[in-house]
């Protein structure tokens, strides 16, 4: 019987030849396609498995390939959430006057400009006074007479009545800051301001609405004369550490009304590299714009990175290059970075030469060109993170008869704290100028849910992983276990390639002669 099926022992595979280990092997793989190789009854049947086979593999190998790369190309998806945030952040609200500048003390300054630039003997009239108004404020901020700048404009206590975060009394809660633009501008609630306001902080007061009202006197009797502005208040919503720009995104309040400003909030997040270019890294110069805008030391140590702003002082950089001066067009700034990347001092342009035609011909020049742009803007890369209000704006007749009587009581009766900045004859005009000058302004919170984007990425590592799992089980059925068997097919035909290399050396023969 033994002759007929053969021995029914196994042999070690040592003593097989090297055609049985692989015949051993292609009969017994999990892996599709290699049996029919080994089972197969003739040469043109294992020729077509051979082909098949070989075909499978190399579509396998092309989708794998692609699965790889595709998730080396870092796809990303936005994911919407809307969350409730009882303890959300009340956003820092920057106020300006529209009007930046006091006839008294301007008209002072101007006075001394003018005889700072010609001869003791020359006369002057208003219009010529007028005429220096832009040039005295580059010329004080130049010499870095920044009390002189801010005297000139309106304190917070001139214009500001009351201010009351949901019955929190809150006027010693404003960070004084500076801009180009409209001057003097205080900001609440700014990140590094105590006591520092959210949804939670509320008092045992009883309040009619949550949120902020403010009550402002605007006392346009004494606004230096200018057809550039008006009268009224410009306010900003923004994140509690974003640079406030008034000049860009203020919203223009007019007085005799009660404005209401509602906000939702919405945050967008990208990922950073390899997933995208975004950035939260802040440069020196982004950090001395900080410093020239905020007067406070500790206000100005909290800064947040902001691609619009990066791109602004490159802009700026740029002007200086061609100009030696800088144009105070969105704010005013100290230092630039030079093309070759060195934080350098920058004055703005003098008005009086021919600077600044030359700092707006190359503006202009600046916007028209991607490749300046470019090559300028290098280092401005979007920012990892915006945090948006958006607003809805509304008004009604202010003030009311009740609260004329109210203010009327208070200003009047000779118990006033307040320092407002009122005409000579205010009690005698009371009703008039109150009517005309009384700004009120309420802004709260039009929704606890806050919108948040966020990129997230498309594939993971697993996802990958699997992936790649997916096409070789589905084109040749290989697995783990499947490179464990061809792993231990290589270990047999190395181990007996070696054994019959010992057992094919020539052995020494030692001859002995005997006498």
């Amino acid at each position: 019987m033994d002759n007929i099926i053969g021995p029914t022992e196994q042999r070690h595979f040592t003593e097989q030849r090297r055609r049985s280990v692989v015949i051993d092997y292609l009969l017994a793989a999990s892996t599709h396609g290699l049996r029919g190789v080994g089972r197969a009854y003739s040469t043109c049947n294992r020729t077509f498995w051979v082909i098949v086979f070989t075909l499978a593999t190399g579509l396998m190998f092309y989708f794998v390939i692609q699965s790889i790369l595709q998730y080396y190309a870092y796809p990303t998806q936005t994911k919407v959430e809307i969350n409730l945030d009882l303890a959300m952040d009340f956003p820092a609200v920057t106020v300006c006057s529209a009007t930046p500048n006091r006839y008294d003390k301007t008209n002072i300054s101007l006075v001394n400009l003018f005889y700072r630039l010609y001869p003791s003997y020359a006369k002057f009239n208003q219009t010529i006074l007028n005429s220096l108004l832009v040039p005295l404020y580059i010329d004080l901020f130049n010499r870095n007479q920044i009390e002189e700048e801010q005297s000139i404009g309106y304190k917070l206590t001139d214009i500001m009545l009351y201010c009351n975060y949901s019955g929190i009394d809150c006027s010693n809660a404003f960070v004084p800051s500076l801009s180009s633009i409209f001057g003097n501008c205080y900001t609440f609630n700014w990140k590094t301001s105590i006591p520092f306001f959210t949804l939670n902080s509320v008092s045992n007061t009883f309040v009619i609405k949550e949120g902020l009202p403010l009550g402002f006197y605007i006392p346009r009797e004494s606004y230096f004369p200018t057809l550039s502005y008006d009268a009224g208040l410009v306010v900003l919503l923004h994140d509690n550490d974003e640079l406030p720009l008034p000049n860009e995104n203020g919203c223009g309040l007019q007085p005799g009304l009660s404005h209401s400003i509602i906000y939702r909030k919405t945050i967008t997040t990208f990922l950073p590299a390899p997933y995208s270019q975004c950035t939260s890294d802040i440069a020196d110069d982004l950090r001395s714009l900080y410093d020239t805008t905020f007067m406070n030391q500790t206000a100005s140590q909290t800064v947040a990175y902001s691609e619009s702003l990066c791109r602004e002082l490159c802009e700026q950089a740029y002007v200086f290059s061609q100009c030696s001066c800088i144009l105070p067009s969105a704010f005013f700034t100290r230092h630039i970075y030079t093309l070759d990347g060195h934080l350098i001092s920058a004055n703005i342009c003098n008005p009086f030469n021919q600077q600044i035609q030359c700092a707006l011909d190359s503006e202009q020049k600046f916007v028209a060109s991607e490749e300046l742009q470019t090559l300028w803007c290098t280092r401005c890369a979007p920012q990892c993170q915006h945090t948006d209000f958006s607003t809805d704006l509304s008004a009604q007749s202010a003030p009311s008869e009740a609260e004329i009587e109210n203010w009327a009581a208070i200003l009047l009766n000779g118990t006033n704290t307040t320092s407002l900045l009122v005409p000579d004859d205010f009690a005698q005009r009371f009703d008039y100028y109150f009517e005309r000058n009384y700004l009120k302004v309420f802004i709260g919170c039009g929704s606890k849910y806050v919108t948040e984007y966020k990129q997230e990425a498309k594939l993971s590592f697993i996802d990958t992983f699997s992936a790649i799992g997916g096409q070789t089980g589905l084109w040749i059925g290989l697995s783990v276990l499947s490179v464990i068997e061809l792993i231990e097919l290589l270990y047999r035909l190395i181990h007996k390639l070696l054994i019959h290399r010992k057992n094919t050396v020539t052995p020494m023969t030692i001859v002995v002669n005997s006498k």
